[in-house]
C-alpha cells in the first residue's frame, strides 16, 4: 500500500503556496497608494501656489500706504525688525519673556584697542503703543559711572532716535550700579514720559532691558554700546547698530503694519498661514497657523505602516512663526519675479511643509512676497488610514481565503485519500475483484472521478469475465470437432480390428469425419489469428479518398452474386460520398455486418443496404433484414470481444463472437461508430464514418 505524501508534496501545501498570491493584493494597494500619495502631493503643490498667486495679485492692487511705498535700500540704510509681543514684559533686566525669540537675536560685534573685545544681541518687540528693547552686551570688564549724574564716565548705552531737524536725539542711559536706568539727553534735562529701563549683570557682561513708546522713534532708532575702560586714557570700544549723528543714518523698525494684519484675518484658515515680506525678506504681515502634530502610531498596525511608509526626504524646516525675516529658495525666487513651491521637513515631526511664495508687484516694481505654508499632515493621515484599512483588509482576507484553501485541501486530500483506499482494498494484489464498487453520489470533479473509476473497474470486470469465459467458449467450441476425430479414430479402429479384410469404405468414411474436425479446428484457430492480426494491422493501415457510394454499390452485387437465394435492395445518394478511408477495412466490415444479417434474417425477406449523409460532418451505412429483435442485454454486449448469440447451434461453423467485435475495431480506426437497433419490423446494424478529411490517423 501506498504512503501518503509528505506536507510539502501534499496539495495542502501547494493550495496553501497558491493562497501567497493573495499577498499581490496589499503589493498593489500599496503601489496604487503611493501613485495617489504623489498625485495628491502635486495636486497640493499647484492648488497652495495658485492660492498664493491669487492673494498676492489681490494684495498688489490694495491702494494702501505700506505697499505702495518704495522699499528701503538695506545696503545703505539697515533695518531692525521688532517682534509683535503677546503680553508685554516686565522691566526687570531678565530675559524670561524673551526666551521663544532669544534664538532671532540679531548680533553686533566689534574689536577695539588693546585687542579688547565688544559685542551685544539686540532684541525688540512691540505691543500697543510701547516699544521693548533687550540689548544683552558682551563685555570682559565692566565701569560703572561714579553717579548718575556722569553717565559718560563709565559703561553706558545711547539711544538716538529721530530729531526736529535733519540731526538725532540723542539719550544717554546708564547706571552707576545695577538697577533702574537713568536717562539723560544731551540738550534738554527734562525726564521723558514712558521711557524706563533695568540693568542687570550676567555671566558675559550685563543685559538692559527697556521700554520707550513707539512715537518717539518715528519707526527709526539706533543705540549704541559705550565700553569705558579704567585703564585706558579714553573709552576703548564703542559699537552702534547704525549711525548716531543724522536722522538719515537711523537704523529702520520694520515691524507688522495694522493695515497688513487686517488685510491677512480675512484669509487665515485652520491649515494655512500668511506671511507677507518685504523685499528684505523681513515679516511685516503674518497670519494664521500650520498644524504640524504628527498622526500618532499607537496601534501595532500604525507602527508597521511608519516603517512600511517611506517619507520623502526633505530640507529640515525650523518653526517660522516666530521668526521675523524668512529665506528659502521659494523666497528668493519669489523676490525675482517668479513664484515657486518647496518642500521642507517639519522639525521634531514626520510631516512635510509645503511653502508657496509669489511675487506682489506695484506698477511692475516687486514690492514683496506672498508665503503661504500649508503641512502635509492630512495627506499624511489619509495615507496612513487607507493603507491601515487596505492591511486590515488583506490580512482578513489571508486568513479567511487561505484557511478556506487549506480546510478545502485537507478536505480533498482526505476524500482522495478515501478514494485510493476504496480501489486499492476491492482489488486483489493479484488483480482479482474482491468485492463490487458503489460510486459516490456528490457530483463534483472528484466524484465524476470516483464514477469513472467505478465504470471502468466494472468494465474492467466484465473484461475479466469474458476472458474468463474464452476458455469455456473454446472448450465448447473445441468439444465437438474433437469429439468428431476422437471417435472417428475409435471407429476406424475397432473396425479394422473386427475386420481386417473390409475393403475400407467404412474406414473413409471415420476418416472423412476426422477430416471435417479437424478442418473446424483449423478454422477455430484462423478466425482467433485473424482477430489478433486486425487489431496490431490497424496501426500500419493508410486510408485514401474513396466514393463510398460507388463502393457499396459493387459490394451489393458481390453479396447478391454469392447469396443469390437472398434479396439484396440498396438505398444509395446519387452524388458520390468522399471520405478518407480504408476501402478493404470497410469491406471486411460490411462482409461481417452482412454475413450475421444473412444468419438472422426471416427466409423470403430482402436485406437492405443504405448509405446516408448525416449532415456535412458524418455518413451512415446500414445493413437492415427482418428478423427476431434483440434484447437490451444483447444490444450492450453484442459488439465485445468474445461473444456470441447463437449459443450451441447446429450450425457446423466455429462461432466465437468476434466478427462484430471487428466492426467496431474498424470503425473506431475511422474515428467512427457502431450500433445495433431493434426496428419494427426488424434489426438495423449502423456504422457512422466521418466525411473531412481527418477521419483516421
Amino acid at each position: 500500500m501506498q504512503t501518503a505524501p509528505g506536507f510539502l508534496r501534499s496539495l495542502r501545501f501547494k493550495l496553501l503556496l497558491a493562497s501567497l498570491t493573495l499577498l499581490l493584493i496589499p503589493w498593489a494597494g500599496y503601489q496604487y497608494l503611493q501613485g495617489m500619495e504623489q498625485t495628491l502631493r502635486e495636486a497640493q503643490q499647484r492648488l497652495l501656489m495658485n492660492r498664493a498667486e491669487i492673494i498676492a495679485n489681490l494684495l498688489a492692487v490694495q491702494s494702501v500706504k505700506w505697499l505702495s511705498q518704495k522699499p528701503v535700500n538695506a545696503d545703505i540704510t539697515p533695518s531692525l525688525y521688532v517682534f509683535p509681543l503677546n503680553n508685554p514684559p516686565v522691566i526687570d533686566g531678565y530675559a524670561d519673556e524673551w526666551l521663544s525669540l532669544k534664538p532671532q537675536a540679531e548680533s553686533f560685534n566689534t574689536a577695539g584697542a588693546l585687542n579688547r573685545r565688544l559685542g551685544f544681541d539686540w532684541l525688540a518687540g512691540f505691543h500697543g503703543n510701547n516699544l521693548y528693547l533687550l540689548l544683552e552686551v558682551r563685555d570682559q570688564q565692566l565701569t560703572y559711572p561714579p553717579n548718575e549724574q556722569n553717565l559718560a564716565a563709565g559703561d553706558h548705552l545711547i539711544v538716538a532716535l529721530p530729531g526736529d531737524r535733519s540731526n538725532t536725539r540723542q539719550l544717554r542711559l546708564g547706571t552707576p550700579a545695577p538697577g533702574w536706568v537713568h536717562v539723560q539727553e544731551q540738550d534738554n534735562a527734562r525726564p521723558i514720559p514712558g521711557l524706563a529701563g533695568e540693568w542687570q549683570e550676567t555671566d558675559a557682561g550685563y543685559r538692559v532691558e527697556l521700554q520707550l513708546p513707539r512715537e518717539l522713534t518715528a519707526g527709526r532708532i539706533s543705540v549704541a554700546v559705550i565700553d569705558y575702560d579704567q585703564t585706558a586714557q579714553k573709552p576703548a570700544v564703542k559699537l552702534a547698530t547704525s549711525g548716531l549723528q543724522y536722522n538719515t543714518g537711523l537704523a529702520y523698525l520694520t515691524l507688522p503694519k495694522p493695515e497688513v494684519e487686517r488685510l491677512l484675518h480675512g484669509l487665515a484658515d485652520n491649515s494655512h498661514r500668511y506671511t507677507l515680506l518685504n523685499p528684505h525678506r523681513q515679516v511685516i504681515g503674518r497670519h494664521g497657523a500650520v498644524h504640524t502634530a504628527s498622526h500618532k502610531l499607537e496601534s501595532l498596525p500604525q507602527r508597521l505602516i511608519s516603517l512600511i511608509l517611506s517619507e520623502e526626504q526633505a530640507e529640515p524646516f525650523s518653526e517660522r512663526e516666530r521668526l521675523g525675516r524668512l529665506d528659502g529658495p521659494e523666497i528668493r525666487q519669489a523676490l525675482s519675479g517668479e513664484g515657486a513651491v518647496y518642500r521642507y521637513q517639519a522639525a521634531g515631526t514626520n510631516l512635510t511643509m509645503l511653502s508657496s511664495a509669489y511675487p506682489i508687484r506695484v506698477e511692475g516694481e516687486i514690492m514683496g512676497a506672498l508665503v503661504v505654508e500649508q503641512s502635509s499632515q492630512e495627506i499624511l493621515i489619509l495615507q496612513q488610514s487607507a493603507i491601515e484599512d487596505l492591511l486590515l483588509i488583506s490580512l482578513g482576507l489571508f486568513i479567511v481565503t487561505g484557511g478556506s484553501l487549506l480546510l478545502l485541501a485537507t478536505s480533498i486530500t482526505r476524500r482522495i485519500t478515501r478514494l485510493s483506499g476504496k480501489y486499492q482494498q476491492a482489488v486483489s494484489p493479484d488483480g482479482r475483484l474482491l468485492k463490487p464498487i458503489t460510486a459516490s453520489r456528490q457530483k463534483d470533479e472528484l466524484g465524476q472521478l470516483d464514477a469513472s473509476l467505478s465504470a471502468v473497474l466494472k468494465r474492467t470486470k466484465e473484461y475479466s469475465h469474458y476472458l474468463e469465459s474464452m476458455a469455456s467458449r473454446l472448450a465448447h467450441e473445441f468439444r465437438t470437432p474433437l469429439s468428431v476425430i476422437r471417435s472417428s479414430l475409435e471407429n476406424l479402429e475397432a473396425e479394422v480390428e473386427s475386420n481386417p479384410q473390409s475393403d475400407g469404405q467404412a474406414a473413409l468414411v471415420y476418416a472423412k469425419r476426422a477430416q471435417e474436425g479437424t478442418h473446424r479446428l483449423n478454422q477455430i484457430l484462423t478466425r482467433l489469428r485473424e482477430a489478433t492480426r486486425l487489431e496490431h494491422s490497424l496501426q500500419q493501415t493508410e486510408v485514401v479518398e474513396t466514393d463510398l457510394t460507388m463502393l457499396l454499390q459493387g459490394l451489393s452485387q458481390g453479396y447478391a452474386d454469392s447469396h443469390q437465394s437472398i434479396r439484396f435492395e440498396t438505398q444509395l445518394p446519387d452524388q458520390p460520398t468522399i471520405s478518407l478511408v480504408s476501402a478493404e477495412l470497410i469491406s471486411q466490415a460490411l462482409d461481417k455486418l452482412i454475413s450475421n444479417a444473412v444468419d438472422f434474417h426471416q427466409l423470403e425477406t430482402p436485406i437492405r443496404l443504405e448509405l446516408q449523409r448525416q449532415g456535412e460532418e458524418s455518413v451512415r451505412i446500414s445493413v437492415i433484414n427482418r428478423g427476431a429483435p434483440m434484447d437490451e442485454s444483447t444490444q450492450q454486449n453484442l459488439f465485445k470481444s468474445i461473444y456470441s448469440r447463437r449459443g450451441s447451434s447446429s450450425d457446423q461453423q466455429p462461432h466465437l463472437g468476434l466478427g462484430l467485435y471487428l466492426v467496431r475495431l474498424i470503425a473506431e480506426f475511422h474515428r467512427g461508430r457502431v450500433w445495433a437497433e431493434n426496428l419494427p419490423d426488424g434489426v438495423s446494424f449502423s456504422m457512422e464514418l466521418p466525411l473531412n478529411h481527418h477521419a483516421a490517423k
